[in-house]
C-alpha cells in the first residue's frame, strides 16, 4: 500500500517513536511540577550544539542553491508512458552541449488525458549551465532548451511540450534580496509587537528574538547539512517556522505575565516562569504535535514535490517547540537576572521537589477563593 525505502521505514518508525514519547511526557507535567528552569544550563549546551553543527555545515559545505536563486530553466513535459525519476536523470546526464550543472527531476504519479484523451505522465525537469552564459545567466539560452527536448524524447519517447520558463541572473538577486528582507521585516515587526503587547516590557521582544534567531539558523545550517536545495518554497517555510515559534513564546509569555502580576512581584521571577512553562507544558506539547504528525505525513507520503517543504518545516517546527520553551524562558529569566533586580520573597512551595503549587495546579476544578480572585484579576487585565 506504501510504497517507501527500507529507510524511508525506519525514519517513520523513529518519528512514531518520539511523538508517543513527547506525548507521554507532556501528560506528565499536569501531574508534576519541575524545576526546568534551575537546569538552563543543559538546555543552553544543547542549543549551542546544534548551532556549532548548523553553523559548522554553513562554513563547510554552504547553502545549496536552487533554480529560484541561482537562475536556470524549467521544462515541463508529458511522457506517453510511465518513466522514472532515474530514467530521466540517466538521459539528461547524457546531455553535453551545453555541459549542465545542478538538475532537478520530477515524475507525476498518474498518467493524464491530453486533449486528444490521450494519457500522459507530467514530467518537470530544472537545469542550469555549469558556465555561465554570455548573458550572465545559467539558464539555457537559444536552440539549447529545444535541444535537450529532442535529446530527451529520443531516450525516453514521445514527450509532449506543456511548457518552458527560464530564470535570469537579475530575478534570482532580486529573489534573495527579497528573501532578506522578508526574513527581517518579519522578526523587527514581531518583536515590536511583543514589545508592545506586553506592555512596553522590551525582555519580552529580545527573548523571543533570540529564539526566532536560533530556529533560523539551526533550519537553514541542518538544510545545509541534508545537501538539500534553498528554494522559494524553503523561504516560505522559514518565515512560517518564525511565526509559529512567537506564536509559542507569546502562550507561555502571557502566563508568565498574570502569574507575575498575580503575585504583585512577591515571589522571585525564576520560580514565576518556571512555573508558567510547567503549566503551558502539556498545551505546548500537544499543539506542536498536532503540526508534526501532519508534516511527518506529507514528508513520508505526500511525493518529491512536497519532501523539501516538509523536510524544512520538520526541522524549523521542532526546533521552534524546544526555544520556546528551553530557549526564550530561560533568556527571559537572564535578562530580568542582569537588567532589573527582582524582589526576593519567600515561597510556600520547591519546584525542584516536584511539589505543586496549590493556587494554580491546573486540575480541572475549583481551587477556591484565592483561584476565584485571581480569575476575577485576569478579566480586569
Amino acid at each position: 500500500m506504501f510504497n517507501l525505502a527500507p529507510l524511508s521505514w525506519v525514519g517513520l518508525i523513529c518519528w512514531i517513536i518520539a511523538l508517543t514519547s513527547a506525548v507521554i511526557w507532556g501528560r506528565s507535567f499536569r501531574h508534576k511540577q519541575r524545576n526546568l528552569m534551575g537546569n538552563m544550563g543543559i538546555y543552553f549546551t544543547i542549543s549551542a550544539l546544534f548551532l556549532l553543527v548548523a553553523v559548522g555545515s554553513l562554513a563547510t559545505r554552504g547553502l545549496n542553491y536552487g533554480l529560484d536563486f541561482t537562475g536556470g530553466t524549467i521544462l515541463e513535459m508529458g511522457a506517453y508512458k510511465m518513466v522514472t525519476v532515474e530514467e530521466v536523470q540517466n538521459a539528461i546526464n547524457d546531455f553535453k552541449q551545453p555541459e549542465l550543472g545542478d538538475r532537478m527531476v520530477q515524475v507525476g504519479a498518474t498518467m493524464t488525458p491530453d486533449e486528444e484523451g490521450k494519457p500522459y505522465q507530467r514530467v518537470v525537469v530544472r537545469v542550469t549551465r555549469a558556465q555561465a552564459s554570455a548573458e550572465g545567466g545559467k539558464q539555457l539560452e537559444g536552440k539549447e532548451p529545444n535541444d535537450l527536448k529532442a535529446h530527451l524524447a529520443a531516450k525516453l519517447g514521445d514527450l509532449k511540450e506543456l511548457g518552458t520558463a527560464s530564470i535570469g541572473a537579475t530575478v534570482t538577486g532580486e529573489l534573495r534580496y527579497h528573501a532578506f528582507v522578508a526574513m527581517g521585516v518579519a522578526m523587527l515587526v514581531q518583536g515590536l509587537y511583543i514589545f508592545v503587547r506586553f506592555g512596553l516590557q522590551w525582555r519580552y521582544g529580545i527573548a523571543a528574538n533570540v529564539a526566532i534567531v536560533h530556529d533560523v539558523v539551526i533550519m537553514v545550517g541542518l538544510y545545509s547539512l541534508a545537501g538539500r536545495q534553498l528554494d522559494s518554497p524553503f523561504v516560505a517555510a522559514l518565515l512560517t517556522v518564525a511565526g509559529y515559534s512567537v506564536m509559542d513564546s507569546v502562550v507561555i509569555f502571557d502566563r508568565i505575565r498574570e502569574n507575575d502580576q498575580y503575585y504583585g512581584g512577591k515571589k522571585p521571577f525564576p520560580e514565576v516562569v518556571n512555573q508558567s512553562v510547567n503549566q503551558t507544558m502539556s498545551r505546548s506539547v500537544n499543539t506542536t504535535l498536532t503540526v508534526l504528525i501532519t508534516l511527518v505525513a506529507i514528508y513520508f507520503f505526500g511525493g518529491s514535490t512536497l519532501q523539501n517543504f516538509a523536510f524544512a518545516l520538520l526541522v524549523g517546527i521542532t526546533s521552534g517547540a524546544y526555544s520556546s520553551v528551553f530557549v526564550a524562558a530561560p533568556t527571559l529569566v537572564i535578562i530580568d537576572k542582569y537588567f532589573k533586580s527582582a524582589p526576593k520573597a519567600e515561597v510556600t512551595y520547591s519546584a525542584s521537589k516536584g511539589e505543586v503549587d496549590p493556587v494554580f495546579q491546573e486540575t480541572g476544578t475549583d481551587d477556591g477563593p484565592k483561584r476565584r480572585r485571581m480569575r476575577g484579576q485576569r478579566r480586569r487585565l
